[in-house]
């Protein structure tokens, strides 16, 4: 049964007669009676019954058949307003990943706008390293990353809009005793411990790179680890210094409840572009590119 067979079985059902429907539905006696005839063709059954001049009536068929009919119809016209609506953007998921050396005030001023003007959308927001997540967007579970990727190489799958730079800091807690210093210099850094990312072994490349490129012994105690927060409360209890973005370090968690502080040194340190970055053979949805385009627009 096509659509269309339907549709012009419930007008014959509404005006009861072939001419009539016919008349409604710009369409000759002739056009509409041959449609009805192949619907019964198909069906098996006949669903009305003739009279002279076009006139019809229902059989017992026909009768069961107009609620299904008017699903059907019905259906259809949900489906056709669902995918419009996600063609337009007002309906449908957004996933992203963020990164740490991303500023999380940009998402959360792009996401404001579209969650009170497009309520059907949806938004999935996942922190995470950069490296772990071009891993994760290129397994598809993503529509787009927000992230540096200074510190490794993006292949060929994928795009990158650079948005801005950010170089890191090296921070540590608010007892650390390097804080009692007026003055630091590298040499000073080089007998504490180090808390790095354990998904990003190139920060602690970097950081002995840089002492031994000052000729003096690089630290040898580093502690990996992903958790964030677990990470802020041993910094506070133990003194880890660790060489990070500074928007990661204006959270509430790292600035509020941690009073993590900045060390007045500039090295070790890495630059890292932020970044929007997606497939190149996975085409953002509506709904995904008007997300992002309200991020470029923000950080710009």
């Amino acid at each position: 049964m096509e659509l269309k067979q339907l549709e012009r079985f419930l007008k014959v059902v509404e005006t009861g007669s072939l001419a009539q429907a016919a008349r409604q539905l710009n369409l000759t006696q002739q056009g509409i009676s041959a449609s009805m005839q192949q619907l019964e063709t198909e069906l098996g059954i006949r669903l009305l019954d003739r009279q002279p001049g076009g006139v019809t009536s229902l059989t017992n068929y026909g009768r069961a058949l107009i609620p299904h009919a008017k699903a059907q119809i019905a259906a259809d016209l949900r489906a056709r307003t669902t995918l419009l609506s996600i063609a337009e953007a007002y309906a449908g998921t957004v996933t992203i990943g963020v990164g740490e050396t991303f500023a999380g005030d940009i998402i959360t001023n792009a996401i404001s706008p579209l969650l009170r003007e497009r309520p059907k959308l949806n938004f999935n927001i996942i922190e995470g390293y950069s490296e772990r997540l071009l891993e994760r967007l290129s397994a598809g579970e993503f529509d787009f990353i927000a992230a540096g990727h200074d510190n490794f190489k993006l292949q060929g799958r994928f795009v990158s809009h650079q948005l801005y730079e950010t170089k890191d800091v090296i921070a540590c807690g608010s007892q650390h005793p390097l804080l009692a210093k007026s003055q630091i210099q590298l040499k000073d850094l080089a007998d504490y411990p180090w808390l790095i990312p354990y998904s990003r072994p190139s920060d602690k490349e970097a950081i002995i790179t840089t002492f031994l490129e000052s000729e003096l012994s690089p630290p040898t105690q580093f502690l990996g680890t992903d958790a964030y927060r677990i990470g802020m409360r041993l910094i506070q209890e133990h003194p880890f210094l660790i060489m990070t973005s500074p928007l990661l370090l204006q959270s509430m968690w790292a600035g509020e409840y941690f009073g993590v502080k900045v060390l007045p040194i500039e090295e070790p340190t890495v630059a890292r572009n932020a970044a929007l970055i997606h497939l190149i053979d996975r085409p953002l949805t509506p709904a995904a590119t008007l997300l992002f385009e309200e991020i470029v627009n923000i950080a710009s």
